[in-house]
């Protein structure tokens, strides 16, 4: 199963992680897999190439396999883009309730 953990603090979202298998189907055919990294991979994206934000942290381990990324949740447009993803993420584990689970943390 596939683990996603978002982190709140009184801003908004200041962290996404996406960590785990989610045992779809094998590696490579894993339609449920690609869409979280997708979702992943878009929220990077938007966060460093479209919003230009300098201070988002990477942390990745391929061999687990874990993407963990972490930002300046005081920036308003970065809260845009974080929820947008987050809330699509929600929505592939609403869909594969077996396979992804989506969880909130406020700290």
């Amino acid at each position: 199963m596939m683990q996603v953990i978002a982190k709140r603090d009184d801003f908004g979202i200041f962290s996404i992680s996406a960590q785990g298998h989610t045992g779809y189907a094998e590696q490579g055919s894993d339609i449920v897999c690609a869409a979280v990294s997708a979702l992943m991979q878009a929220m990077l994206v938007g966060l460093q190439d479209v919003l230009e934000m300098e201070d988002v942290e990477v942390d990745t381990a391929p061999e687990i396999p874990r993407m963990v990324f972490t930002w300046d949740s005081e920036d308003e447009d970065g809260q845009i883009v974080a929820e947008t993803i987050f809330r699509s993420l929600e929505a592939v584990a609403s869909s594969y309730p077996d396979f992804v689970t989506v969880t909130e943390e406020d700290i």
